[in-house]
């Protein structure tokens, strides 16, 4: 059977919104599928698989100059078979691809633009953007087109062998295991110490935050010295935690975390806003406040604006919380432009202000004629403290322009909700004690239920309305796990810690690589040549370290489990597959280091078991609770602790021995935490 050439089929792939924004190209599109690659093998054509998302600005930009160009499609129509990956649908196309891209340029980044053998998989040439006409010091797209289809229909032996050296080079990478002769718990100390070390050298004091511009928030870093808290890394967590607070990485008037900013001192942001950067610096913010580091009012502002945000704009009806909102939007003349939703002159502010209001907004939120965006007249607003300001003035201004801003043009946003994310967003909110905390919590836990999650422990990637996105992958087997255990264990709810122990041990069954650690992808996913795993950070903590965050986590509750030991081994022997390259890059693996530390450290869980209704002091041991600090609250007996005739009694648990139980409120209290 001869194969011709299909239309664009990006209108079939409902379930992403980024896919349908390419679905009206005169380029060919077709969705990641064995259907796609088959044809592009019976034509003998080489692929094109571009991958980004649908909050990613340089994907736009993309799309617009080249995508919708006809002659440019026309030159991709006739010489390629042109593939369009949603990476939140599909993150080990995009991890497979981003390694190659790392590995042959030295960078990466979205849109990912990978020339691909079909017949093989393997990328024979990769990049990011590329502009249509040259310029930014890179070739045109239109030039990287006609040499790449040159190359394959004149000098095919040539891209075998290369593309052969690069899986050889990937694959080293991926299988290098059990080279350390040091014991595991040194190695951690080790490159912990190594780690921090990477911060101070990088810590950028007048700014916070690490390295140059760009400025990227950095949670896993900053996570990891919270866990070691010392006075000289107080220092880089607070000044880092302010600046990205108060100035223009945060939505200062509608809530929530930019993705980075383009120069150092987070002044201009790139405008997307994901759900995940919002999860993670959730918890970050939260851990800080708990511990009490810096200024707390701080810290409690942006939590309270953040959460706010995500019950206002980001939860879906039925359950869960959508992935992101787009950097650009249009602007009162229908042109389309990035941040144009967020930013402010002085005559925006006084069309809804009166004068006195818009002055006092003008110095709150750093508002000048002049701006501070691309010699505009716009501004990005900052946070300005003022204490001489009665109290509670700034909300109600801030609530008012809130309410102008909303008569905006807003930006797209992708309403697919996300597995992992949004185990991530339910792990923040279970050690919050806000009231928007909990209605975010019960939304996405129903989610999580409801839609993500199988009684079997199986687990989806995304949905979007009624339509579900494919299998899980290893990320949203453990998000989801830890997830559901840490809010049921908050909320008292058995049937989601159940159905964690279901999830884990279907992660187990789907993703335990034997050698050592766990695969990325599970044995019914995709047509890769290499079977991925996930153990460097990426914009998220590595898949395996939350793995193991989650295994310990349940050991510790749960030691007398049939699936203890299993718990326990496993996760070691992940962290010993990698140790060789803990020594050698410590400051690529600082969510393995952070999860580390939960089988390193000593563990503190307070169990209560009462009548129904539970003490006042649990909530507020719950929200001082630490990392590696626990606090289950049950009306039924928990394993053989049973309250007797008492309204409640107490146990208090540190590394699977329990004290005396106790019913007297002036011993609940935790216990000094301990440092390796």
């Amino acid at each position: 059977m001869v194969i011709t050439e299909t239309p664009n089929r990006l209108g079939e792939c409902a379930t992403s919104p980024y896919l349908l924004q390419h679905s009206d190209n005169p380029v060919e599109w077709q969705p990641w599928n064995l259907k796609s690659i088959d044809m592009a093998r019976e034509l003998d054509k080489p692929m094109i698989v571009s991958i980004g998302y649908s909050a990613c600005h340089w994907c736009h930009v993309m799309r617009k100059e080249s995508f919708e160009d006809q002659g440019i499609a026309s030159i991709m129509n006739d010489n390629f078979v042109c593939i369009k990956v949603d990476r939140e649908e599909h993150p080990d196309v995009d991890s497979f691809f981003m390694k190659a891209c790392q590995a042959l340029t030295g960078g990466g980044g979205w849109p990912l633009n990978a020339f691909v053998d079909p017949h093989n998989l393997r990328p024979f040439y990769i990049g990011t953007y590329f502009p249509k006409d040259p310029r930014f010091g890179l070739i045109s797209w239109d030039q990287i087109l006609l040499a790449m289809a040159d190359i394959w229909n004149n000098d095919r032996q040539e891209i075998s062998s290369g593309s052969m050296e690069l899986i050889k080079h990937l694959s080293e990478n991926i299988n290098e295991m059990h080279n350390s002769v040091l014991k595991i718990q040194e190695v951690v100390e080790m490159a912990t110490k190594n780690s921090i070390k990477h911060s101070f050298s990088t810590f950028d004091v007048e700014n916070g935050g690490f390295h140059k511009a760009p400025k990227f928030p950095h949670p896993m870093e900053l996570e990891l010295l919270i866990r070691n808290r010392t006075d000289e890394n107080d220092v880089m967590i607070e000044k880092s935690l302010e600046s990205m607070a108060n100035r223009g990485l945060f939505d200062q008037i509608g809530g929530g975390w930019h993705r980075y900013c383009v120069d150092e001192k987070w002044t201009v942001p790139h405008f997307e806003k994901m759900l995940y950067d919002n999860a993670l610096l959730l918890k970050i913010y939260s851990q800080a406040l708990r511990g009490k580091i810096g200024n707390l009012e701080t810290k409690k502002r942006v939590i309270n604006l953040t959460l706010e945000w995500i019950v206002r704009e980001m939860l879906d009806s039925k359950g869960g919380a959508w992935s992101t909102i787009d950097a650009d939007s249009m602007d009162s003349e229908g042109i389309e432009s990035e941040g144009i939703f967020y930013l402010w002159t002085p005559e925006d502010v006084k069309l809804i202000l009166d004068v006195d209001d818009s002055e006092f907004a003008f110095n709150k939120w750093g508002i000048r004629e002049k701006g501070n965006f691309e010699n505009s007249g716009k501004n990005v607003l900052s946070w300005v403290e003022d204490d001489s300001v009665q109290m509670g003035s700034e909300e109600i201004i801030r609530k008012k322009l809130l309410e102008g801003r909303s008569k905006r043009k807003h930006p797209m946003k992708d309403d697919k909700v996300i597995t992992s994310w949004n185990g991530m967003l339910l792990e923040a909110c279970s050690k919050m004690k806000n009231e928007n905390a909990v209605f975010i919590g019960e939304c996405v836990s129903r989610g999580l239920m409801e839609r993500a999650t199988k009684k079997d422990g199986s687990v989806i990637r995304s949905w979007r309305n009624e339509i579900e996105g494919g299998e899980g992958f290893l990320e949203d087997y453990a998000w989801a796990a830890l997830g559901l255990l840490h809010w049921g264990i908050r909320m008292d709810d058995g049937e989601k810690i159940k159905r964690s122990l279901k999830i884990a041990d279907k992660l187990i069954e789907m993703f335990l690589d034997e050698n050592g650690g766990f695969w990325f992808t599970s044995k019914n996913h995709g047509y890769l040549p290499i079977r991925q795993r996930s153990e460097m950070d990426s914009a998220v903590p590595s898949s395996t370290s939350i793995v193991i965050r989650l295994f310990s986590t349940l050991w510790n509750i749960f030691p007398d489990n049939k699936n203890s030991d299993l718990w326990i081994r496993l996760s070691m022997e992940s962290i010993e597959s990698i140790s060789s390259s803990l020594e050698l890059s410590n400051s690529n693996y600082w969510g393995m280091l952070n999860s580390s530390e939960y089988l390193f450290k000593p563990w503190s869980i307070w169990f209560f078991h009462h009548d129904g209704e539970e003490p006042d002091f649990v909530s507020r041991l719950r929200h001082e609770a630490s990392e590696m600090q626990l606090v289950f609250s049950s009306e039924n007996p928990i394993g053989k602790k049973n309250r007797g005739d008492s309204k409640w009694k107490g146990w208090l648990c540190e590394n699977l021995h329990c004290e005396e139980p106790t019913n007297r409120e002036s011993d609940i209290m935790w216990p000094p935490i301990k440092n390796i």
